[in-house]
């Protein structure tokens, strides 16, 4: 599970969809991925049971994080904001 957290793409998808469910378009242009690349990043996601696809109401498919999803996604956020400390306290 390590190396699938440090996989590009994987921490943003996260943060993204704890903000709001998203459709594969709108995730393929805030993240400017390449679109199998994306689509990986997504199965791998689905896999692990951390997000969830659901068409909506307008037909369009859009991701969501599942229960687990959010809880992982939180500890992201923690862990990227503890990085962003370091790197400050390293740039003096």
């Amino acid at each position: 599970m390590i190396r699938f957290i440090c996989k590009k793409y994987f921490n943003d998808i996260l943060l993204l969809l704890l903000e709001s469910p998203k459709s594969f378009n709108e995730l393929l242009r805030i993240l400017k991925a390449y679109p199998d690349t994306l689509n990986n990043r997504l199965k791998e996601l689905l896999k692990f049971d951390l997000i969830v696809s659901r068409e909506d109401s307008d037909g369009k498919i859009r991701y969501r994080l599942t229960d687990r999803g959010t809880k992982v996604a939180e500890e992201v956020k923690k862990i990227e904001k503890i990085l962003k400390k370091i790197e400050e306290l390293l740039e003096g």
